[in-house]
């Protein structure tokens, strides 16, 4: 199999990108030539194509992390986890260390309530925390 060297590679990324359509396969979003870098897979050489950079350190940090997953083979990992998480699960019941937005915004609120030094400051703390178990009560 042909070897690419080191002075071709920065011609071989710009071309393959060209091929790609400008585009990274993973996140399907445009990548500026500045961006761009070659992967390839680790265990053959073998080019795969250009990504993003962070793209890129993604995809090797969450390739290495399946790889210790009890699967023998990550790709099988990977593609199980995908699935499970594309399920609906709505008929399922809520985790009860679950917390929504807007319970998570009335325990920010009521902790900087604590911090106020001023009956003032935490009535209009108050106001907000009033307003927000409102929203809360009606949906």
């Amino acid at each position: 199999m042909k070897r690419l060297k080191q002075k071709d590679l920065k011609d071989f990324r710009l071309g393959q990108l060209l091929v790609q359509g400008g585009t990274c396969p993973l996140c399907k979003t445009k990548i500026k030539p500045e961006e761009a870098v070659l992967d390839h897979d680790h265990d053959t050489g073998h080019v795969r194509g250009v990504l993003h950079r962070s793209c890129n350190s993604s995809e090797g940090r969450i390739l290495s992390w399946a790889k210790r997953s009890r699967d023998s083979n990550p790709y099988h990992f990977l593609k199980n986890l995908v699935e499970f998480h594309e399920k609906d699960h709505s008929d399922n019941p809520i985790h009860p260390k679950h917390m929504t937005e807007a319970e998570k915004e009335l325990k920010k609120l009521k902790k900087h309530q604590k911090k106020l030094k001023t009956q003032r400051g935490r009535d209009k703390v108050q106001v907000k925390i009033d307003a927000l178990q409102a929203m809360e009560d009606r949906g």
